[in-house]
Formats: structure tokens, C-alpha cells, sequence
């Protein structure tokens, strides 16, 4: 019995969510390619969080958020860009 109302909770949500996606759509938004972040990408992420969050007290922090600008800046394509359908 639990697995039928499970069953029956995973449609509901599956329903949900196409029609949260077509509404999206709808309303103008724009469909980009989505991945499960790696273990790495999430690291990556958190420790740059972390230095922008310190980046006005420290110099080393501050440095490291510059960095990271370049290096977006340096790409052919926007992140926008890159994760567009």
C-alpha cells in the first residue's frame, strides 16, 4: 500500500512540475541545459561563495574573486551562453 501512494505522490509531483515548466515557458522563459553538479563543481563553488563573501576584508579573498572574473572573461562564450539549449 505505501508503494501505491508513493507511486501515486511521484505522478502528482511529475505533473507538478511539467506544468510549472510549461507555465515558465509560457511566461517567456528560456530552456537551458541542466546537469547534476559533480562533487567537484560543488567544492569549486563553495569556496568561491566563500571568498566573495570575505572579499572586502581581505586582499587574498579579494584576489582570488578577481581571478575568477578573468577567468570567465576569458571564454569564447558567456556562461549564459554555454548552458542555452
Amino acid at each position: 500500500m505505501a508503494d501505491k501512494e508513493n507511486e501515486r505522490s511521484k505522478l502528482e509531483l511529475k505533473e507538478e512540475l511539467e506544468s510549472a515548466i510549461e507555465r515558465f515557458l509560457n511566461d517567456g522563459g528560456q530552456i537551458t541545459k541542466l546537469r547534476y553538479a559533480s562533487e567537484e563543481d560543488q567544492k569549486k563553488s563553495r569556496r568561491l561563495s566563500y571568498h566573495l563573501d570575505r572579499q572586502h576584508n581581505s586582499e587574498r579573498s579579494k584576489k582570488i574573486v578577481e581571478e575568477a572574473k578573468q577567468d570567465e572573461d576569458n571564454f569564447i562564450f558567456s556562461k549564459v551562453e554555454r548552458n542555452s539549449a
